[in-house]
């Protein structure tokens, strides 16, 4: 016996990928379980195993006179107890040796039941203590078997097996058994709260083995794809801000910088797009969109419509961020894309209801006046002396507590875009622009580029802004006039 359970546990640790403590454990609950089958205590059993893992059992029992020797499982006669060992008196406790062998069948059959349950406890807890751990990272696996319903049961390492649901295949895969596969570990439910859905017969009972989840379409395996081939990301100078995704068609990724000297969409393409190509290739040459993130929604909806190239972005209605992209009518089916998945997409990154249409499309529309009003307002200057607000009304520059003196960016040599963008965020004067703090800067997303454009002008308008007096007559005049408007004195002026 003692060589059959030795090769027991080697196998046990060989092939099942136990610890050895893991296994000895086991074997205790085993024997205990036995015992009490057959004594109806286990309070008094002594289980130990050698360095070589040779098992003893004995029956720990306290010496009695024979006139108060009551119970035969927890006592023994002083007379037995000395034929035993000498040195032995009456209180004293001795360790009776065990034979597993005469133990009766259904003292074992309950043992090896309440064994195995112990033993499944206690690799159930292990296994979900290892792989909680693991959840939301990328895991390499093997294919194992196809279920009935089209799951898949995947070895993740050491024997265990995790799921892959049949709404969570790519349609782009074919998963063959033996292949290896890199899964999203998805979500790790502990036994106790598994319901296992190939268990449907009433009166069976509920699997109970942790139940492990994994995922070929989820947005975020292409994230873990991409934070393992773009340093830039894993390192977190470049952030993936949103990832949607339409297993097997296309998924939009979209990117910002948080150091000025990286182009976010140039690092995570790669050189001739190595990078992204190597992600492509992982998920079986799916389409990967990167899209350069941008706060101001008229851009950052344009771009992620691409590849479609997008003429005008309508904000049509900021309440319930309903808009209207503008395209060529030989872009239409690309900004959609097959059965909507672009603009599906370009929404779920966007967070905003799309319209794809022509713009002669947009001019049949039957908007109300206020709505194409607010709408064409995004794209036409508005006056000098005055601001088309979010709901698409005209306010005054006295109506937006903009003092008199104060510059309107409108009026400076930047682009409507720029413009716009900064109107988005209520800064409508060069001086509430120079008075945001760098946090608020920040919120509204600007380039290097595009504060410079802003800066430039400024000092440019302040330097031309500037005057003097002319020394003939007395009269101000401004610096750059040469010659002076009262008195005709002429001027020169030294670099």
């Amino acid at each position: 016996m003692s060589t059959d359970l030795k090769e027991a546990i080697r196998l046990m640790i060989e092939e099942k990928n136990y610890t050895h403590d893991m296994v000895l454990e086991t074997i205790r609950e085993f024997v205990k379980a036995a015992y009490k089958r057959k004594y109806g205590t286990d309070q008094n059993v002594e289980i130990s195993f050698s360095d070589d893992d040779e098992l003893t059992v004995c029956a720990r029992k306290t010496v009695v006179d024979e006139d108060h020797y009551y119970n035969e499982v927890t006592e023994i006669p002083l007379d037995e107890a000395q034929e035993l060992t000498e040195d032995v008196d009456l209180g004293d406790e001795v360790l009776i040796p065990l034979d597993l062998s005469t133990f009766d069948r259904g003292s074992v059959q309950s043992a090896k039941q309440r064994a195995q349950q112990s033993f499944k406890e206690v690799q159930n807890n292990r296994t979900y203590k290892e792989f909680k751990a693991k959840e939301g990272e990328i895991i390499l696996c093997i294919v194992n078997s196809e279920l009935p319903n089209g799951d898949f049961r995947l070895n993740v390492g050491g024997g265990v097996e995790g799921l892959l649901p049949r709404k969570n295949q790519s349609p782009r895969e074919v998963y063959e058994p033996g292949g290896e596969v890199k899964c999203y570990l998805e979500k790790v439910e502990n036994a106790d709260n598994v319901r296992d859905p190939q268990v449907n017969i009433k009166g069976r009972k509920q699997k109970k083995d942790v139940r492990i989840i994994l995922s070929r379409t989820s947005p975020r395996l292409v994230e873990k794809l991409l934070a393992i081939q773009v340093p830039e990301i894993y390192d977190r100078e470049v952030e993936i801000v949103k990832c949607v995704r339409q297993a097997g068609i296309r998924t939009k990724v979209a990117v910002k910088a948080n150091s000025r000297d990286i182009d976010p969409v140039g690092a995570t393409v790669g050189l001739k797009g190595n990078r992204i190509q190597s992600v492509i290739t992982e998920i079986e040459g799916e389409k990967i969109d990167v899209i350069p993130y941008d706060e101001n929604p008229i851009n950052f909806i344009a771009s992620a419509l691409t590849p479609a190239h997008v003429e005008k972005v309508y904000l049509v209605d900021m309440a319930t961020r309903r808009a209207i992209a503008i395209v060529n009518q030989k872009d239409v089916g690309l900004a959609i894309g097959p059965k909507g998945s672009n603009v599906n997409l370009a929404n779920s990154l966007c967070d905003w209801m799309i319209e794809v249409m022509t713009q002669e499309q947009f001019d049949e529309l039957d908007l109300t006046q206020e709505t194409r009003e607010r709408a064409e307002a995004i794209f036409v200057q508005p006056a000098a002396d005055s601001i088309v607000n979010d709901d698409g009304r005209t306010l005054s520059a006295q109506e937006l507590g903009i003092g008199e003196g104060e510059t309107l960016l409108s009026d400076l040599n930047i682009s409507s875009d720029l413009v716009a963008k900064l109107n988005f965020h209520d800064v409508y004067t060069a001086e509430e622009y120079f008075n945001l703090s760098d946090e608020e800067l920040a919120e509204i997303g600007l380039s290097d580029e595009e504060k410079a454009s802003i800066n430039d002008c400024i000092y440019v308008e302040e330097e031309t802004e500037e005057e003097f007096i002319c020394p003939n007559c007395g009269a101000t005049v401004k610096i750059g006039t040469t010659v002076c408007p009262s008195c005709g004195a002429e001027f020169e002026f030294e670099d």
